[in-house]
């Protein structure tokens, strides 16, 4: 029989091709500060490496933003959230095929909670998950195993195995963190070259539900 399993994903870079809507929530910033548009091509490579670093290098700071340019970024992107075409194409096909194979499926993320389940409802795939755990909502982030190991519970699925799919090294040392079997989204925005040494590399979404119900009938 198979066993009951958990999968927990990560969001941006993962389920959703941001970019696009956090380039058009930049573009904002930076016409009040007088700069040229950024093209998506430019934004997608800062996307994993953190709301900070993110708009301390759109807004062409010295270093990271501070307290005040993230807020506005946020406030920005909040209004820009995405939609269903900013899925990776083949997510609601595995989503939907593991639900129907009765995989409880959460999110953690380290973007904000409200800004997480936002999107999640702007993109159209909020119901496929019972647990969503953004930055905000946990004293620790990932890579953090504490951050993984709270969404776990919220989804009602403590001990259970369980797979965490990521597309960056924080992800990956995360699920490594709480002994998770990682699956590398290398459809992605990885921040290495090679995250497969971490766990199994998906070249593509139509990928996820073989690679989630193999495990789960091991």
């Amino acid at each position: 029989m198979p066993t009951r399993r958990a999968a927990i994903f990560d969001l941006d870079g993962t389920l959703i091709d941001s970019a696009p809507a956090i380039t058009r929530a930049l573009g904002r910033l930076r016409a009040e500060r007088d700069l040229p548009p950024l093209e998506v091509a430019q934004v997608r490579p800062w996307v994993s490496l953190g709301a900070a670093t993110l708009v301390g290098r759109a807004l062409e700071c010295s270093g990271n933003a501070d307290t005040t340019e993230i807020a506005a970024f946020r406030s920005a992107y909040a209004e820009y959230p995405g939609a269903p075409e900013d899925l990776y194409p083949g997510i609601v096909d595995a989503l939907t095929a593991l639900r129907h194979a009765d995989v409880t499926l959460g999110v953690c993320t380290n973007k904000p909670q409200a800004l997480s389940e936002h999107v999640l409802n702007a993109t159209g795939i909020a119901a496929h998950f019972t647990a969503v755990v953004g930055g905000d909502a946990t004293p620790r982030t990932k890579p953090d195993a504490a951050h993984v190991l709270h969404t776990l519970s919220n989804m009602g699925c403590d001990g259970l195995p369980f797979d965490f799919i990521g597309d960056s090294s924080i992800d990956a040392r995360a699920a490594r963190a709480c002994d998770a079997r990682f699956l590398w989204a290398a459809w992605g925005y990885a921040d290495a070259t090679d995250l497969g040494h971490y766990g199994r590399r998906l070249l593509a979404p139509s990928e996820l539900t073989a690679a989630i119900l193999e495990a789960a009938c091991a």
